[in-house]
């Protein structure tokens, strides 16, 4: 029975290190065609790191904003200016899995964030956006207060999916 719990914890520790990897590209896909996006990680200070983390010792992904530049250290050790922190695999999973928002998350505890509280919400912000371009409209419309509008549609979002790197300026491109 114990050797049943552990396998379905590492499962469980698996789908959510591939979620995050996904938010990892997906931030940088919402970077590479959404203005909203760009102009918040613009207001990011130069140069920073943003890590969301499953504690103890879970499934962690990483940007760094250098320059004009946002890149996806994916699960790589990194040194955090912004420490996203979830509680728990069992508390992540919710969020990551679009069945509760991430904003959520942090109204009932289940996640912290140390570091810069204006750098905090920002990413919340970002993320918030990012789950719209991920997600199904379906599963939007149930966890997020309002669903953040997309400048493009899903299959653009999944195709920048591929980049893991993005130049970041505060305008507007066509």
């Amino acid at each position: 029975m114990a050797r049943r719990g552990w396998r379905a914890k590492r499962g469980r520790k698996a789908v959510a290190a591939l979620v995050l990897w996904l938010l990892g590209r997906g931030l940088i896909a919402s970077a590479r065609i959404d203005g909203r996006v760009r102009r918040e990680v613009a207001s990011w200070p130069d140069p920073s790191v943003v890590t969301l983390l499953i504690a103890p010792w879970g499934p962690r992904v990483s940007w760094r904003r250098e320059g004009n530049s946002l890149t996806a250290l994916g699960y790589a050790e990194a040194d955090p200016d912004l420490l996203v922190t979830f509680k728990s695999v069992d508390v992540a999973l919710p969020c990551l899995l679009g069945v509760k928002g991430v904003l959520d998350a942090f109204a009932e505890h289940r996640s912290t964030a140390s570091g810069d509280l204006r750098h905090a919400m920002s990413i919340l912000r970002c993320l918030h956006i990012v789950e719209g371009y991920l997600f199904p409209d379906i599963m939007t419309r149930r966890i997020l207060p309002r669903p953040a509008e997309r400048s493009r549609g899903h299959l653009v979002a999944y195709a920048n999916l591929l980049h893991s790197n993005v130049t970041i300026d505060s305008g507007e491109r066509p």
